[in-house]
């Protein structure tokens, strides 16, 4: 059940907020022009014609791999034809479709504009700073920018997502985790190949929703990253990155039971830690390549707060070099005050967003806590 606006008002930093979002946000928000057209259905049209054109990318290339011949020549040109034939399918559905891709892209980098300038008012009072585009575009459609098929309209959202990028070692450390990577992800090869397989794909997913500042003293940058559900629907991660309580030597990961082992980019030789007290064991599974570091950070108590703050739901958390890195996965769109694709809007995402971000830095409040008591109590076993 979502939180009411008494409820969100009693969260530190968030009283009169209701009257502000009258009285001050509403007004940002006007800005946003209703379009008379049927966004949503155009968006649909265009995922249609460009699903349509990998379809044929990939019957196209498994019929000429069944009929080419196996020689060494033909292996080698099986592997050049791959890249060929799929970026070519795949301009030819951006062609088709450049008219519809332009006005959706141009309605939803202005959307973007104006939900970075509400968002930006609703921080301030919380000594906040938001970051539209934590880490900049992505490096997919920064490649898709550099093609000389591809329309303008993906210059301009490169250049804009770039703008109102930041939060670069935040970014950086969750990349570095591994934590930006599809779940039930297992790449087989050499460690650099492993390592290869991590960066490229870290650097594909959309990052949004950046925030940044201290509570309590204690400084964290938190942002969401969504992982494509195909079919089903998108999983947002929220990710929250804290300043390790001292200089870490080795790499720890913390999980739900019923969440798969994150595959560490570097390939670290981990085992088993066995904490001792049995109350929580079958709710998480903790490994490390240093077990006292792991003890000294992920002590029994903060266990049982991270467990708490998941609500029976999946997590994950790593903590290497500098940084603890947590991930806490969710169907749920946070932080969606505007519909970037349609331009809806209105007090029930307003009130929802407030209440999004309310719960999230109760979040941080509960792990910083949590991990200000390692840190007094961890520091010498460390």
């Amino acid at each position: 059940m979502s939180m009411d606006w008494p409820e969100i008002e009693t969260h530190t930093g968030f009283a009169g907020a209701r009257a502000r979002s009258q009285t001050e946000l509403r007004p940002i928000l006007e800005r946003v022009r209703p379009d008379p057209t049927n966004p949503d259905r155009q968006k649909k049209i265009a995922e249609r014609t460009l699903t349509t054109f990998f379809f044929l990318f990939v019957v196209t290339f498994m019929t000429l791999d069944i009929f080419l011949p196996d020689s060494a020549g033909w292996v080698v040109l099986r592997f050049l034809l791959f890249p060929v034939l799929f970026i070519s399918y795949m301009a030819a559905g951006l062609f088709l479709m450049r008219g519809p891709l332009a006005k959706l892209f141009g309605a939803a980098l202005s959307r973007h504009g104006v939900k970075a300038d509400a968002m930006t008012h609703i921080s301030a009072p919380l000594g906040l700073t938001y970051v539209p585009a934590p880490g900049g575009a992505p490096k997919g459609l920064e490649w898709l920018t550099q093609q000389s098929w591809a329309p303008a309209i993906l210059r301009e959202a490169t250049r804009s997502l770039n703008a109102s990028g930041g939060m670069d070692g935040a970014v950086a450390a969750a990349r570095g985790s591994g934590l930006l990577a599809p779940s039930g992800t297992y790449v087989m090869g050499t460690p650099e190949q492993k390592a290869k397989y991590h960066e490229q794909t870290s650097g594909m997913v959309r990052i949004e929703d950046g925030f940044e500042g201290q509570r309590a003293g204690l400084a964290f940058s938190m942002f969401e990253w969504v992982e494509s559900g195909g079919d089903s629907a998108d999983i947002r991660h929220l990710v929250i990155v804290l300043a390790a309580p001292v200089r870490l030597h080795g790499v720890t990961h913390l999980r739900a039971r019923k969440t798969g082992w994150l595959q560490d980019p570097d390939g670290t030789p981990m085992q088993d830690v066995d904490l001792g007290p049995k109350a929580f064991d079958s709710l998480y599974k903790l490994r490390s390549s240093d077990q006292v570091e792991a003890r000294a950070i992920f002590n029994p108590a903060v266990i049982e707060r991270v467990i708490a703050l998941a609500h029976g739901g999946p997590f994950r958390a790593v903590a290497t070099a500098g940084h603890l890195v947590f991930d806490f996965p969710s169907e749920t769109n946070r932080f969606g005050l505007i519909d970037l694709v349609t331009g809806e809007w209105g007090d029930d995402t307003i009130r929802q967003t407030h209440a999004d971000l309310a719960e999230a830095l109760a979040l941080v409040d509960a792990l910083g806590h949590a991990f200000m008591l390692a840190r007094k109590s961890g520091t010498g076993a460390a």
